[in-house]
């Protein structure tokens, strides 16, 4: 039978199933690239039930995501394993930086004049607006791609309401707020739930959802400048429930993983160095 903490967890989980191919990325980012890239695909295909997303849809999504040169399968007797590519490990790597290490600080402004259309495609891709013609602008963020002919700047009035008006607009961070503004809403909900004796994979599930819809919003922002953005912006709030639930969760959750989850040379490690590296750069935002 299931714990009341089990019944909670999976009527969390399936009020909105998630797309096979973007849960498989969350479950690698989060759980398999720290742990050395690679998961047994029964492991892979229990994982993604528990969100309601069935063996087939999960066979398709990771042959596409094979033929998109993300992963790389390999056989041992009848079991499957599946590991990333050198290219998607260092992707995913970099990607796990947004979400983890301490909250974003203050930085400047990076323009760039851009005419090429597959640069200025990157560049609205790594938070970058387009101001006019082939005018740029982005957040001083570090490995933010240097395209085109590109100017550090800084606002010579910062704390202007019509720079903070001018990027609202520009960055579209109305709708960005109301996404910030449902993450909380939604995963408010968890903090008892994380806080109880919730069973390891339940755990775990419920962390692998928090990441998943983090991970969605986070990927979107464009990580103005502090003065650039609304007051209260909740995407601070945002930052700190995520860093707070994801360190409760991830004793148990561990533990399921170094119980459970099989790499093609034995069960993955519960916490190696990497995943207590990111355990511990949660920090609250100051």
């Amino acid at each position: 039978m299931l714990s009341s903490a089990d019944n909670m967890a999976v009527s969390f989980l399936r009020s909105g199933p998630p797309r096979a191919a973007q849960l498989i990325v969350t479950i690698y980012g989060d759980i398999v690239e720290p742990r050395g890239g690679v998961l047994w695909m029964g492991d892979l295909i229990s994982l993604c039930e528990g969100f309601g997303v069935n063996e087939s849809l999960v066979r398709t999504a990771v042959s596409r995501l094979v033929s998109k040169g993300q992963l790389a399968g390999e056989r041992e007797g009848r079991r499957s394993y599946y590991g990333l590519t050198a290219a998607a490990r260092e992707e995913y790597h970099l990607a796990a930086e947004l979400f983890f290490g301490p909250a974003d600080g203050d930085c400047g402004w990076l323009l760039t004049i851009c005419p090429d259309p597959d640069e200025q495609v990157i560049l609205l891709r790594n938070g970058f607006v387009q101001l006019g013609g082939a005018v740029f602008a982005g957040a001083d963020r570090p490995a933010r791609p240097r395209l085109g002919t590109a100017f550090r700047a800084k606002a010579l009035e910062p704390d202007a309401d019509e720079l903070r008006n001018l990027m609202a607009a520009a960055f579209q961070l109305e709708d960005l707020s109301r996404d910030y503004a449902g993450f909380l809403d939604r995963f408010d909900a968890m903090r008892g739930l994380a806080g109880s004796d919730l069973p390891p994979k339940a755990a775990l599930l419920c962390r692998l959802a928090l990441v998943h819809s983090y991970r969605e919003i986070r990927l979107r922002d464009p990580r103005l400048p502090l003065a650039a953005l609304p007051e209260r912006w909740p995407g601070f709030a945002a930052r700190d429930l995520f860093a707070d639930l994801y360190r409760q969760l991830s004793a148990p959750a561990d533990v399921y993983i170094g119980d459970h989850l099989l790499a093609r040379h034995g069960p993955l490690p519960a916490t190696p160095e990497a995943v207590r590296k990111r355990i511990a750069s949660l920090t609250p935002t100051p």
